[in-house]
């Protein structure tokens, strides 16, 4: 009787310690797959991004870009291409793939998470479960990389004084401190909530109306393209005032003091339209870039064997 219990104890011990070692792999495939669909995704737009971000800062002195500068998407290519070549629309994209990496693993698969965490006890969850969700994965994901946002926003402009990377982060710390790094970090938290929150919410529950409930049902890719770029341009347009305060806070030397005088300063020194420089070339960058992070991610999940989650 001891044996045969002993026996028992045995295989759920075995049991047990197989299950975590089960839930450890999936884990590292989901980390695996969002990263990987983060990268795919951000090197796939990177031009755009450079020139919303040019757009963005050429209206500051310590940009170092005439205020003029760059004066459509079109006229930004052109001019970009010329004085800088082909290789230049991916300045910064080392970076940009070192930091969106781990980003966006952080805050796809902490989306998945925090779902099965706030889904009721049979597993629905509701358009506020969703928006809490998203949010907390998207400030989640911003937290542990601001510092790689900041180096990778100084890579982008043109002539910067950095060598590359580690001189770049090295420079920024010698020089300005561990501060400078976390520059934007409040705007940053403030406009990634909402706009994680509607992106991923409204990405769930247009793809729950095109196909219904369930977790097993065939989906398809071109479908989830066209809704991930509809979530993607409806989310950025909402949060990309606070974007761009973000953006300004993260330059070099004295911009403003806080969020409040960056808002009333960029109102009454550019107006409302301050606010929405390089709006453009940001959506342009956005369709493309959220539809194929989201394709991407389920492809790969698909491809690494992780559980699916219900739509």
């Amino acid at each position: 009787m001891g044996a045969a219990a002993a026996h028992s104890a045995n295989e759920k011990d075995d049991g047990g310690i197989f299950s975590q070692m089960k839930k450890t792999l999936d884990g590292s495939r989901m980390v695996a797959a969002g990263g990987g669909a983060g990268v795919i995704a951000r090197t796939a737009s990177a031009p755009l991004d450079r020139i919303k971000l040019l757009f963005q800062v050429q209206a500051m002195a310590s940009s170092g870009i005439e205020g003029t500068a760059y004066t459509g998407v079109g006229q930004a290519f052109k001019k970009i291409y010329k004085e800088e070549g082909i290789l230049s629309f991916w300045k910064g994209n080392g970076v940009n793939v070192i930091r969106v990496a781990p980003y966006a693993a952080a805050q796809l698969t902490s989306n998945d998470f925090y779902k099965s965490k706030l889904q009721d006890e049979n597993g629905k969850l509701g358009v506020k479960e969703r928006l809490l969700a998203g949010a907390m994965a998207g400030m989640t994901g911003t937290a542990l990389t601001h510092p790689l946002d900041t180096i990778r926003l100084r890579l982008a402009l043109p002539n910067h004084p950095y060598k590359g990377m580690v001189n770049a982060f090295s420079v920024v710390y010698r020089t300005e401190g561990v501060r400078a790094l976390y520059k934007g970090l409040i705007p940053t938290l403030a406009g990634i909530a909402p706009y994680a929150a509607c992106n991923f919410a409204s990405y769930d529950v247009a793809k729950k109306m095109y196909y219904g409930d369930g977790a097993n049902i065939k989906q398809d890719p071109m479908a989830n393209l066209v809704i991930g770029g509809a979530s993607g341009t409806f989310s950025a347009t909402v949060c990309y005032p606070l974007d761009t305060i973000r953006r300004r806070m993260q330059m070099k030397g004295k911009t403003y003091n806080g969020m409040a005088d960056a808002m009333t300063t960029i109102m009454r020194d550019e107006g409302a339209r301050g606010f929405f420089r390089g709006w453009t070339a940001n959506t342009m960058k956005v369709v493309p870039q959220n539809s194929i992070r989201f394709v991407a991610y389920e492809l790969l999940k698909t491809l690494l064997g992780c559980e699916q989650t219900k739509i």
